[in-house]
């Protein structure tokens, strides 16, 4: 039996493996550099915070996200690191968040005082809340990697940047591709309830039914769960008794996973479908392994990686030789991408000083990444001004991007099957 060369959990690379896969050295090239022969003392190693939960309620999807940012620093490393600091190697530090806040808060000043120069994170809003306010009290860069709430970056912090799409682009996206689709259809869709966990979910749910209106839509209800809900057939329910034409969802995977299971015992089928708005669940591949079936043409509003792009095609080959036990999953583009961004102004800058490292991010515009969009460029808040939100759909187990048309790789399916109907 030939000998792996890799640690399917832990994601190190040894030389050999390297060589062997050296075509990814190509990859990002401004970005990720090639591989170099390092002369002398070793450069000293830079320390990067991960802070992800592992554990609990999020972990599946806490642990793609924590490799997403591991592999983008691995293949950095392997192609001779930091070049303008004399090759000085990366090093990620993870911590678990269990995607508790006061947990997060513990593990971002535990990493600030073992050295870390920036820190990435966090998946849960709440937990990345606490843990960009300590950031910004030390004056330590913070890289969002996956976390939507607009609250994050509305308090004026300097040292905070996210390169996915926010709450804004989500929910506009949402309402705009429902539109798109009744129109397109003729299913006349005039009437929408929202199904959100509390948290991120209520802030989408909120946004979205103030622009609903803009897009010919009125909200007529909307039904709130708590994190680590363990039933759900009161609430959906209550969602089902409101008949609007299309159901609008948004939670974390576990809960979406319960809530598809409900909606088929109950036969909730509105004639618009049910969609997801930023769904953790609706567009996601372990979902779809899952369940099967009933994950069929399942439809969600998220971010994506560009599928059209030679970049993502290699990080995703790369990802699913390393990683065995938590497949890919969209996580990975906006996680690689905040990996990509720090590793990119750690070139330009060729310090560590955290002042001349949050300077140095401000002024990104990053053209060769995984997500889709534009080049990443962030405005005064630290947003990113190009992040765009796709519309997805499972079609023949596989999640596909349907729009927007630059991006898609295929047609919507439209109206979505009965669920009675999914083979």
């Amino acid at each position: 039996m030939k000998e792996k060369s890799k640690d399917s959990q832990t994601g190190k690379v040894d030389r050999r493996t390297f060589l062997k896969t050296a075509g990814m050295a190509g990859v990002a090239v401004s970005t990720m550099g090639f591989p170099a022969v390092l002369r002398g003392a070793a450069p000293k190693e830079i320390l990067i915070g991960s802070i992800h939960p592992t554990t609990g309620w999020c972990a599946y999807d806490g642990t793609c996200a924590a490799q997403g940012v591991q592999l983008a620093i691995d293949l950095k490393n392997a192609a001779g690191g930091i070049k303008s600091m004399g090759g000085a190697k990366l090093k990620v530090l993870l911590k678990d968040s269990q995607s508790k806040p006061k947990v997060g808060e513990a593990a971002a000043q535990k990493l600030i005082r073992d050295g870390c120069v920036a820190l990435m994170g966090c998946f849960n809003s709440p937990v990345t809340l606490v843990t960009t306010k300590v950031a910004e009290r030390k004056g330590i860069p913070h890289l969002i990697t996956i976390a939507v709430a607009d609250e994050i970056l509305q308090r004026g912090f300097k040292y905070t940047f996210r390169s996915q799409p926010d709450t804004q682009d989500m929910s506009e996206g949402t309402c705009k591709y429902v539109r798109h689709l009744s129109d397109k259809f003729k299913k006349d869709i005039k009437t929408a309830s929202i199904m959100h966990i509390n948290g991120f979910g209520a802030v989408i749910a909120n946004k979205v039914e103030k622009l609903a209106p803009q897009y010919g839509l009125e909200i007529i209800g909307k039904v709130s769960y708590n994190f680590g809900a363990a039933d759900l057939t009161t609430e959906i329910s209550k969602l089902k008794g409101m008949n609007a034409d299309v159901i609008l969802d948004c939670g974390y995977l576990a809960d979406g996973i319960l809530k598809i299971k409900t909606y088929n015992d109950m036969k909730v089928e509105p004639k618009g479908g049910i969609i997801g708005a930023a769904n953790g669940a609706f567009s996601n591949k372990a979902m779809v392994k899952q369940l099967g079936r009933l994950s069929e043409f399942l439809m969600d509003t998220n971010y994506f990686y560009n599928p059209k792009s030679p970049l993502a095609e290699k990080v995703i080959k790369e990802y699913n030789k390393r990683f065995t036990k938590v497949i890919f999953q969209s996580h990975v583009a906006p996680t690689f991408d905040a990996a990509l961004v720090l590793i990119d102004a750690l070139e330009r800058s060729g310090t560590t000083d955290p002042k001349k490292l949050r300077d140095a991010i401000a002024k990104t515009s990053l053209k060769d990444h995984v997500m889709t969009g534009g080049p990443i460029e962030f405005d005064s808040t630290g947003q990113n001004k190009n992040a765009i939100a796709n519309l997805l759909q499972v079609q023949k187990r596989t999640v596909k991007l349907v729009m927007p048309k630059e991006y898609a790789v295929t047609d919507p399916v439209y109206p979505i099957p009965s669920w009675s109907s999914k083979t």
